[in-house]
């Protein structure tokens, strides 16, 4: 899928800009993934996780899959990247961004992340 708006092309490459943000994208492509989990396993401090979580849901890179509680009764949600590949490309003046859905995800997050992606 052909990424047009400009505000998402930005979204993506600020994204991608991070070496957090990539390290959570890349961790959460084949399995979902906690906010404690990915702090853990990759050694991000807890605030930042958040912090790029949020961030990525916001520009529509990672979605909420589930949301569960604890043995001790604390709320977790699992993370999933709604991308499996990005290709950017610079032709003539023109940035082209084209995106390859994870087809791990379902239908319903794909349509959302379709619709964010062409409409901004």
């Amino acid at each position: 899928m052909i990424v047009n708006g400009e505000a998402a092309k930005q979204r993506i490459l600020s994204a991608l800009s991070d070496e957090y943000s990539r390290l959570i994208l890349t961790a959460t492509v084949d399995q979902p993934l906690s906010g404690a989990e990915l702090s853990e396993n990759f050694g991000i401090p807890v605030t930042t996780v958040y912090r790029r979580i949020r961030d990525l849901l916001d520009a529509g890179l990672i979605a909420s899959v589930k949301s569960d509680r604890t043995f001790d009764g604390k709320w977790y949600e699992l993370y999933r990247s709604l991308l499996l590949r990005i290709d950017v490309s610079f032709d003539h003046g023109e940035m082209k961004i084209d995106a390859t859905l994870n087809d791990q995800i379902s239908d319903r997050f794909t349509r959302m992340w379709t619709r964010t992606m062409s409409t901004t």
